[in-house]
């Protein structure tokens, strides 16, 4: 399972250059990342950027999104679980019930402590936004007729 973030850097680069900037954060080369992604974006169109922003954008509302809704998503299994344990129903409805809350519950967590603890691909998400925003403001720059260096 792969966090929302690094869903989307895998999606824009491909698995490789993600697997190859994951090794440079470990040695602390984030610069050379920053390099890498701004030379790929270089040669991009205004339209494919803006796609690019509107992706990341998303993305990090879907994180969020995660984040935020996990406190439900948790009171709602502990009271379907005590739900199921009072009703005192039959064990064959109820055990089979309760596994299947639990099993669903897990996954959720799972996909939360993936989505708010993984510090590696908010790294290179943040140094890709960076890149991103770089670019998108010298293409308004240049189209206002300022010279860019």
């Amino acid at each position: 399972m792969k966090s929302v973030l690094g869903k989307l850097i895998q999606q824009e680069f491909g698995r490789e250059r993600y697997e190859i900037y994951t090794k440079k954060l470990e040695k602390k080369e984030s610069m050379d990342i920053f390099c890498d992604i701004y030379e790929e974006l270089r040669v991009k169109s205004p339209t494919h950027l803006n796609q690019s922003l509107k992706k990341l954008l998303d993305s990090v509302q879907i994180s969020i999104h995660i984040s935020r809704n996990f406190i439900y998503i948790t009171a709602g299994y502990v009271i379907s679980f005590i739900l199921l344990l009072l009703f005192g129903l039959a064990w064959f409805i109820a055990y089979p019930a309760l596994l299947l809350i639990s099993v669903c519950y897990f996954y959720k967590l799972a996909e939360f402590m993936k989505n708010r603890y993984c510090d590696r691909d908010v790294r290179i998400v943040l140094i890709y936004k960076i890149a991103l925003f770089h670019l998108l403001e010298e293409i308004c720059l240049q189209k206002e007729g300022h010279e860019v260096y």
